[in-house]
């Protein structure tokens, strides 16, 4: 009698279901199934490992490299700088000329400012060596002009100034000093115009000496002829040099500015960007902690849908 009420119960089942697939069917909604058949969508148990806790623990470690870093801007020795500003007058270039001309002045003295010329003298009054001295001063052309901004850096801010205004004394009187060919022309004037004074005070006495009868005239006559060309090359000369004063070739000229000041912040280190480099790192740091949970998670994950 049992065995009779089993299979009819089970037939009972069968039918009920089938009649509730058919309903299903035409109302388009899908059969639902017994919760013992659902089975947990993929990646549920992956997205397990991002806790709460762990999001902390990120921030955290973040906050703690920001900390780091201002800690570090804060205890390290300070440097500090002064800064002034020459103002040099290049040259303009001819027309038809090159058109960089006046850049490469402008580069040059970057070179001449930075040079051992410049800064040697200074190193060596100051015990140091030019090397350490050179890592101290900057200079950089401001943009569209030409205007030289020069830089040092000192662990006090009187040292930074005092070896900025020796720097800039150095370098205009580097820089205001002739050209080479400058200087050979200035030479070469000078000799002409002791020549021109011996000439002048020479015919006056071959005069005398051709009345005299001790001298001739052609000895005279060539006298006077050395005396207008010698006359003749003092003009060409003057004129020369002062084409080339004219055109700036004669060297380059420098005046300050902007005397040197203090900057009145230290320029290293720079607490807001040691905060952000600091937090930086910790990011670094946290994004590889977060990788590397992730991976983990995805591995047992794995592991466990497999077996």
């Amino acid at each position: 009698m049992s065995g009779v009420a089993v299979g009819v119960t089970s037939r009972t089942d069968m039918v009920y279901e089938e009649k509730q697939q058919r309903a299903a069917q035409r109302d388009g909604v899908p059969p639902q199934r017994s919760v013992s058949h659902i089975h947990p969508l993929p990646g549920a148990e992956r997205r397990g490992w991002l806790t709460p806790r762990l999001i902390v623990l990120t921030l955290a470690i973040i906050l703690l490299g920001a900390a780091a870093g201002l800690a570090g801007a804060l205890v390290l020795p300070k440097t500090y700088g002064a800064r002034a500003e020459i103002l040099y007058s290049a040259s303009q270039p001819q027309q038809g000329g090159d058109p960089l001309q006046q850049d490469r002045q402008l580069s040059t003295q970057l070179v001449l400012l930075k040079s051992r010329a410049v800064l040697g003298p200074i190193a060596q009054k100051q015990g140091r060596w030019y090397e350490d001295l050179d890592k101290d001063v900057t200079a950089s052309i401001l943009e569209n002009s030409n205007v030289i901004q020069v830089e040092a850096h000192a662990s006090t801010q009187p040292a930074a100034l005092q070896t900025l205004q020796a720097v800039t004394n150095a370098y205009l009187a580097v820089a205001g000093q002739p050209s080479g060919v400058a200087r050979n022309l200035t030479t070469q004037l000078a000799e002409t115009r002791q020549n021109t004074a011996q000439l002048q005070t020479r015919i006056p006495q071959l005069v005398s000496a051709v009345l005299a009868g001790t001298a001739t005239q052609a000895s005279l006559d060539d006298a006077r002829a050395q005396l207008a060309a010698s006359l003749d090359r003092e003009k060409a000369l003057q004129a020369r040099i002062d084409e080339i004063n004219l055109t700036g070739q004669s060297g380059p000229p420098a005046q300050v500015l902007t005397p040197p000041y203090s900057l009145p912040d230290p320029v290293s280190p720079r607490p807001p960007i040691a905060t952000g480099i600091g937090a930086l790192v910790g990011a670094v740091v946290a994004g590889a902690m977060l990788t590397i949970g992730s991976r983990r998670a995805h591995t047992s994950a794995g592991s466990g849908t497999s077996s």
